[in-house]
């Protein structure tokens, strides 16, 4: 799991250009197979084998620089991604993808998906207003991407049962926490754990996540 991709100093969010190459070329030289959340959920929805060394890559939050670039080092290695958008602030905050960045990533192997509209704690919230809120976000990107968004990450990586129940309710299939740990379907295809990639680990410690998942 990544959020932005800049230059910033000892700030473990914001994750060097030149580390996510070095990061992104070792996935695609030691043969890693990088699924999608659609190839992601028929294999839990299926309960078909995990391929060896396989991992998921998603962004969290939609900043612009996963645009200016993340966007050009995974179209140049052929990797594809998820980015999970936070809609208010599209067209409104030039910290954050626009819509037109958008569709071209949406039609260029990186899967845009839901991140809610305001980033808002969604276990704070009664379940009528999670599925108030979750519902704006997902109509607006299907609008805008005229296509089905089933898939949703939630902010702060908090949620309880009420958000699982408001997820299923509105239609989406997976859902995504920021629990430091390997995806299993046995933890509920709603509470999917993911790896977080810190701009200040070493790059053996990255190695080392990504073996961890194999």
């Amino acid at each position: 799991m990544y959020h932005s991709v800049g230059y910033a100093d000892n700030n473990g969010l914001i994750m060097n250009p030149e580390e996510f190459r070095k990061q992104i070329q070792y996935i695609k030289e030691n043969n890693y197979t990088v699924l999608t959340l659609n190839e992601l959920y028929e294999i839990f929805n299926k309960n078909l084998p995990i391929p060896e060394k396989s991992v998921v890559i998603t962004f969290d939050d939609g900043y612009a620089d996963n645009y200016k670039y993340a966007y050009p080092i995974l179209k140049e290695f052929g990797i594809k991604a998820t980015i999970f958008v936070i809609t208010d602030t599209i067209d409104e905050d030039n910290n954050y993808l626009n819509s037109q960045q958008i569709k071209e990533l949406q039609n260029n192997g990186i899967d845009i998906q839901d991140h809610t509209c305001q980033h808002i704690e969604l276990d704070k919230l009664t379940y009528e207003k999670q599925l108030e809120t979750i519902n704006k976000s997902k109509e607006y990107l299907e609008k805008l991407l005229n296509k089905k968004v089933n898939y949703i990450s939630y902010p702060y990586g908090k949620y309880n049962e009420d958000t699982i129940k408001a997820v299923k309710d509105a239609g989406y299939l997976m859902g995504f926490t920021t629990k430091e740990k390997t995806a299993k379907k046995s933890n509920g295809i709603y509470a999917i754990n993911r790896i977080y990639i810190n701009s200040l680990d070493e790059f053996s410690v990255f190695i080392g996540k990504l073996k961890n998942t194999t």
